[in-house]
């Protein structure tokens, strides 16, 4: 039996979700502060193959379901959702593993076959998955997120691009209910919010030029859907959601402004921390 808030989905029939409660930004080790729940997503590539993007807690109906599909052969991760992507490794031994830079360094204890170096390298090749999949490293992210595109069904999966609070699949009642902080956040953390620009322009970026640049690179995109790690799935209007979400970097100037220039030290020194 899945745990209490597990939901597994087949949102498309090349597509299965596992979402998940999840807490963050837990302060002094306090974990249950603010419900941003959590998703990882198999996508089933066109010779069969099941690629598995940003692993959450392998419970058992987690594994009995990835094994019912054929078992995991990639795994990918970033330097904000590697945290269980050793018991995948230890349940698939033959699966090969796509990080981004810094978790070779960060995780030792997991041999990588691909690490992103950086907007001119791509696993797609390697890993003969181009028909399926397009990839964007956002190097300018402070996470090294990656947009994953699926060409087939037009969709973007994610992790902290964005997000699409309240979390009404991974919590029941939804994330909103789960105390103050959580109904506050949730309020701001989805693309209608001015507030998720800010966290994105303010908080998340490290380098404003390669932000803008690989933005655009996904507004290009004909996106219909949104499957992001925390919030519930977007069904329909991506590229709209992109586009709210990420105006600034879109339609802002190519060169950053003193703030963002002033800020730009203080991010890379948080990016380090991501990276101890």
């Amino acid at each position: 039996m899945p745990s209490a808030g597990l939901t597994i989905r087949d949102v498309k029939p090349a597509i299965t979700t596992f979402s998940a409660p999840f807490n963050r930004f837990a302060p002094f080790g306090y974990r249950k502060f603010v419900a941003v729940g959590n998703r990882a997503t198999a996508i089933r590539l066109h010779d069969n193959r099941i690629l598995l993007l940003n692993p959450i807690l392998l419970e058992q109906a987690v594994r009995d379901k990835l094994n019912e599909l054929g078992g995991v052969d990639l795994v990918a991760c970033d330097l904000g959702h590697h945290m269980y992507v050793k018991d995948y490794i230890n349940a698939w031994p033959e699966a090969k593993t796509i990080g981004v830079p810094g978790l070779d360094s960060k995780r030792k204890d997991v041999e990588w076959d691909y690490i992103y170096e950086d907007w001119r390298t791509s696993p797609e090749d390697q890993f003969d998955f181009a028909q399926d999949i397009e990839t964007v490293l956002f190097e300018g992210f402070i996470t090294y997120c990656v947009a994953w595109y699926h060409k087939p069904t037009m969709t973007l999966i994610q992790s902290d691009l964005t997000m699409n609070l309240p979390c009404t699949e991974q919590y029941d009642p939804s994330s909103s209910h789960q105390g103050p902080f959580s109904r506050e956040f949730a309020k701001r953390a989805h693309p209608r919010s001015i507030w998720a620009k800010r966290l994105v322009y303010h908080i998340a970026t490290v380098d404003y030029i390669l932000m803008r640049r690989d933005a655009k690179k996904v507004a290009e995109w004909q996106i219909e859907r949104i499957i992001p790690c925390h919030g519930d799935v977007l069904d329909t209007g991506g590229n709209e959601a992109w586009a709210m979400v990420y105006d600034w970097f879109l339609t802002g100037e190519p060169t950053p402004s003193l703030m963002k220039r002033l800020m730009s030290p203080v991010m890379r020194v948080a990016r380090r921390v991501f990276l101890i």
